[in-house]
């Protein structure tokens, strides 16, 4: 047998392998990556895009962090870039802002003016309401007023974000109310039940149910047929935001502060559509409503002004202390029963005591006139006798009994005087 040539072997491996080899010396060349991961990139970026938002998540860190470098390595770059931009959009922002306030304006003059104002305003006089809170009730078809992101396994609040001048519920005892209903109804009807909406009062809870957390919204009114749907949206955004944070939840809520931009998007609120109405009817009813207004406005004056005239004249009253005056016709107080009658304080003055509810507590009064008038009231004082403060001291002088005097010195602390001087006071001759 003859022997195999050297290199013969060699030779048969390339002949027969040679494609494979090319195809493993191009993937060890750089520059062939970069030239095939070009061309697949924008594909594969969109294809990742149009499946969820994964990328955008992961990208913004990198983009936010690039963002912040240019920035601060140069700033006049950023000028330049967003100059042509901001410029129209303040002027945009100017303009929208003085077409609201001629808006809001037109508005006001429109409730304040019209019939339906004036009934609003009456309305709110009789039911002791704000005007304010008539006109909501009226012209509200629904207010988001406050949105909740709540961690479904622990029942814990994530996140809350609240309406601008929304009178604000402890969002920490409306997730526990939320959580304790949702478990009451899977224990007793369904276990794989979830809540969708509570009413209770004018308002209604609206929620939407996630794997790991649940979104609920407090609505004031009739809650729009879109508004779940945005639910969903939002938590299907938190979920792919903070899947890690909320499958480790550990009772730390920094995480989901990022989440409140997301929440504050729900917050929103839509009025009826304001009917037409006659302008010359409007105006004259207006007229006759500002006529009612300034009428109420100087009765108002006229009370407020008297009721604290009364208030001065307790205040100056010895042996009377106002303690609290929360609102008009209803005080309360420390009363000495030495001191005057304070019904009898309202001679001059535009008030009816019986509208005015006065709560008076006793106490003993240490006023120098109320001390003085108390020692002779209880020692039964003879007229021979003349009381006198000087200077923080109580000087007795004149005649009287021994017995008199016995009783004057071992009382006087009790009746609040704290030094006396009897040097001047004589003994009557027995």
């Amino acid at each position: 047998m003859e022997a195999t040539p050297p290199g013969a072997f060699e030779s048969l491996r390339r002949l027969l392998l040679r494609p494979e080899l090319e195809a493993l010396k191009e993937l060890r060349d750089p520059e062939r990556w970069e030239e095939q991961v070009a061309q697949v990139l924008p594909g594969a970026l969109v294809r990742r895009l149009k499946q969820d938002r994964a990328l955008q998540y992961a990208l913004a860190p990198l983009l936010e962090e690039t963002f912040a470098q240019l920035v601060r390595r140069n700033p006049g770059l950023l000028v330049e870039i967003l100059f042509p931009v901001l410029l129209p959009a303040i002027r945009r922002a100017v303009a929208s802002l003085f077409a609201a306030l001629t808006q809001s304006l037109n508005q006001t003059l429109e409730q304040v003016l019209s019939p339906q104002g004036l009934r609003w305003r009456l309305e709110a006089l009789s039911t002791g309401r704000s005007f304010a809170e008539v006109v909501l009730s009226h012209t509200l078809l629904y207010q988001v007023e406050q949105v909740l992101l709540i961690h479904r396994e622990s029942g814990l609040l994530l996140a809350h974000v609240v309406g601008e001048g929304v009178q604000v519920q402890d969002g920490v005892l409306v997730s526990g109310m939320l959580t304790a209903i949702s478990d009451f109804v899977r224990d007793s009807f369904d276990p794989s039940a979830g809540l969708n909406t509570v009413n209770f009062g004018e308002r209604v809870l609206v929620v939407e149910q996630g794997p790991r957390a649940l979104l609920a919204a407090v609505v004031r009114g009739t809650p729009p047929p879109g508004l779940a749907e945005r639910l969903g949206e939002v938590l299907a955004e938190v979920h792919t935001r903070f899947v890690q944070e909320l499958r480790h939840y550990d009772g730390d809520n920094r995480p989901f502060q990022q989440a409140h931009g997301a929440l504050e998007g729900l917050l929103e609120t839509q009025f009826k559509p304001r009917p037409s109405t006659r302008p010359y009817a409007a105006w004259l009813v207006g007229g006759l409503g500002v006529a009612l207004l300034l009428l109420l406005g100087l009765g108002h004056y006229r009370d407020e002004r008297a009721w604290r005239a009364y208030l001065q004249r307790l205040e100056s009253t010895p042996g009377i202390m106002v303690v609290e005056a929360p609102r008009r016709y209803e005080l309360r107080g420390l009363r000495d029963p030495l001191a005057p009658d304070p019904k009898s304080l309202l001679a001059g003055l535009p008030l009816k005591a019986e509208r005015i509810r006065a709560h008076w507590q006793p106490y003993q009064s240490l006023e120098p006139e109320m001390v003085q008038k108390r020692i002779r009231e209880r020692l039964d004082t003879p007229p021979t006798v003349h009381l006198a403060w000087r200077e923080g001291v109580l000087v007795v002088s004149g005649q009287s009994t021994e017995a008199w005097i016995g009783r004057l010195r071992n009382l006087a602390p009790l009746l609040g005087v704290e030094r006396l001087d009897t040097s001047g006071l004589r003994v009557l001759p027995q």
